[in-house]
């Protein structure tokens, strides 16, 4: 039921794990392995009879207002896609995995032969305002996308493989040659040709085409420079979804009504009230019993939040992972690629591996994350279950520092004394192993969890010190992992991605991807890379076995460490007759859970 798109989290695992983190002064111990698991169901119902009609209350926290931006290619703010739910649909009907299906708006096949993908609309596919949905609506967000006067941030290199568009792009073109109309632009069918075809094509989210529509006529004559601004695009919007816009303040709240020209099932609801609530009020007025679902909360709200009578909290496995990254080189900004070059004693893997079973990742999780993450063994996020591999073993389940220990030994770096105590000695320079640790702030107890590590690091003759002897604040910390020109006095840090749901894995770890924070490359690394991505990998069983290689390798070599993965978890009031938060379009009997959605009560229930 919600938008799903790539997201660069913009955190640390710190940052990320502070949300749940209480004060505590105890010693954390090793742990035993974690199960990768939900704790939550995905789905509630309620055996109650549902009343006719009603008005659902949906709170949207966060301590920003929305922007309100309509245009998918044009929005950039993850609130905008919470608070458009109910209004919004995408072109394509996905499943559980992520992998388009038909039956939705519309359909969408492909001819690897002719290098070619035709999008069919449905007949009754209509905007908002009766007017039909057309082939020339799904075209004009690619021109909003390539045309620079429209300001849109979604264009990547990945739009190339469409004939024509790169000439659009670049202004050498007035049309895009490669995208056509078979029965006209006003007709239901479009057509686009690609210069290859590629295996990530029947995933949603996989960034080579686009997979909506705006509407053509009604935004037409809105200058391109203005029109992300414009009342069209802001506060009186033409949408496909189930409801459609009543009445929008802006940055605070909408209310939704009943799209009388939505091509589906007609929703059970008579309308939607979206409120933005604060961080700071979000759990009081769930006490209160103000709103049926509360989208948003952070995991350090999860111990108020989870107890609160009247609610039930669903949850998922989220597109997403957490990660140690070693500086390893830095990036060519001129030829845009990472090079492996830096000195530095992690250029043996020996001593990543050490730092990576060191850790005691699944006490953290089990002592402060309420069951809200668990220790990760690939970047591949589980939810992908046909991609990710299980049987990597991976660092982060059980703390093992007899291995860590060994793994020192092996690579040479040896105690400074005979008691085996205080620190080893680094074999290149012969003085004291130390590496600077870029830690972020951001959280209350970010301190406490990285000087945790650091004892860790420290029982195996690592001594791991602050970057500048303290954390690093959020700016300063996006700087130095992204800008070239930034100091890059540091050793390790942590990342985090929430990730697309197509799960090639290129534009975070490939020689050219600029936020490959560590710069590690190799020749096996970008042929495995470029093995998921490969024509081969058209054959799906193919794919699969080039992701688990890639995983295996990531492992061997482990040029960078997964920590965690994450679960997603919403509150939902009682009075919901069923509710759900599986992926895709599966989880309900009509493909889109907003026409599904029914009430049993009145108002929020108490108990």
């Amino acid at each position: 039921m919600t938008k799903i798109s790539k997201w660069f989290a913009a955190t640390t695992a710190f940052a990320t794990l502070a949300g749940t983190f209480v004060s505590v002064a105890a010693p954390l111990s090793a742990s035993a392995a974690t199960k990768i698991k939900n704790p939550f169901p995905v789905t509630v119902k309620s055996s109650k009879k549902a009343i006719k009609g009603g008005t659902l209350q949906f709170a949207e926290v966060s301590d920003t207002p929305f922007v309100g931006q309509w245009v998918s290619s044009l929005s950039t703010e993850q609130t905008d896609a919470d608070v458009e739910q109910p209004a919004y649909e995408s072109l394509f009907w996905t499943d559980s995995q992520f992998k388009f299906k038909n039956g939705g708006p519309a359909n969408i096949s492909f001819d690897d032969k002719a290098k070619t993908a035709t999008i069919t609309l449905r007949k009754n596919l209509k905007w908002s305002d009766g007017s039909q949905v057309t082939a020339k609506d799904v075209e004009y967000e690619y021109e909003i996308v390539a045309n620079s006067a429209y300001g849109s941030s979604r264009w990547t290199d990945s739009f190339d493989n469409i004939v024509g568009l790169q000439a659009y792009h670049e202004g050498k073109a007035k049309t895009i040659s490669g995208i056509t109309y078979p029965d006209g632009e006003n007709g239901k069918t479009l057509k686009i040709q690609f210069k290859e075809m590629k295996p990530g094509f029947t995933q949603s989210g996989n960034g080579y085409f686009l997979e909506t529509a705006e509407p053509y006529n009604y935004l037409k004559n809105v200058d391109p420079k203005k029109l992300v601004s414009d009342a069209k695009t802001t506060t009186k919007p033409l949408t496909t979804g189930p409801f459609r816009v009543k009445k929008i303040v802006p940055g605070e709240s909408i209310s939704y009504e009943r799209n009388p020209y939505y091509w589906g099932a007609k929703p059970k609801l008579n309308g939607v009230n979206v409120t933005i609530v604060s961080t700071a009020k979000a759990v009081a007025s769930m006490k209160s019993h103000q709103y049926d679902i509360y989208n948003g909360l952070g995991n350090d709200q999860f111990k108020q939040a989870k107890n609160v009578k009247g609610y039930t909290v669903t949850g998922n496995q989220a597109l997403y992972f957490q990660a140690l990254y070693f500086n390893l080189g830095h990036y060519d900004a001129k030829k845009s690629v990472n090079v492996t070059d830096r000195k530095t004693p992690l250029q043996k893997v020996d001593l990543r591996k050490a730092m990576g079973y060191a850790r005691n990742v699944a006490q953290v999780s089990k002592k402060y994350d309420s069951g809200l993450t668990v220790p990760a063994n690939t970047t591949v996020p589980p939810v992908f279950k046909s991609f990710w591999d299980s049987s990597v073993p991976g660092y982060s389940a059980t703390q093992n520092l007899k291995k860590a220990n060994s793994l020192l030994t092996k690579g040479g770096f040896k105690w400074h004394n005979s008691k085996k105590q205080d620190y080893r000695i680094d074999p290149s320079t012969g003085k004291k192993l130390t590496l600077i640790y870029l830690a972020r702030s951001g959280a209350t107890n970010s301190e406490i969890v990285a000087q945790n590590y650091i004892q860790q690091w420290k029982k195996v003759g690592i001594t791991v010190k602050l970057y500048k002897g303290k954390l690093t604040d959020f700016n300063s910390w996006v700087s130095m992992t992204t800008d070239p020109t930034a100091d890059q006095n540091w050793d390790f840090t942590d990342g985090a991605w929430s990730t697309s749901s197509e799960p090639s894995q290129t534009d975070l770890f490939s020689a050219s991807a600029p936020f490959n924070f560590g710069h590690y490359t190799s020749k096996k690394l970008t042929a495995l890379l470029n093995a998921t991505n490969s024509q081969k990998s058209l054959k799906t069983s193919y794919r699969i076995k080039q992701f688990k290689k890639y995983q295996k390798y990531v492992y061997d070599t482990a040029f960078v460490i997964p920590t965690k993965y994450e679960i997603n978890w919403t509150p939902t009031n009682k009075r919901i007759k069923s509710y759900t938060s599986a992926y895709g379009n599966a989880g309900t009997t009509t493909g889109n859970w907003w026409t599904t959605a029914q009430l049993v009560s009145k108002k929020p229930l108490t108990k």
